[in-house]
């Protein structure tokens, strides 16, 4: 699509940072990755304030550490 922007929910070619599958755009994570997230990290991470970034980036070095995705503590 050249000199459109993409609808949302479309697919991209950006991996899931977790599994690397395809993921929707402006998603953190694939459907099945993020399912694997305990509730109080994705409530968490749903947020959108000042902190938003913060959040986004403690996700990212949980999975940067290899830990299982369920045991993913997010600051609220």
């Amino acid at each position: 699509m050249t000199g459109q922007s993409l609808p949302r929910g479309a697919y991209t070619a950006t991996p899931c940072r977790s599994c690397r599958t395809p993921k929707p755009s402006r998603w953190y994570l694939c459907g099945a990755c993020w399912t694997a997230l305990p509730e109080p990290a994705r409530r968490a991470l749903n947020k959108r304030d000042g902190k938003a970034l913060t959040r986004l980036r403690e996700l990212h070095a949980h999975i940067g550490s290899e830990q299982p995705l369920e045991k993913a503590e997010i600051t609220p």
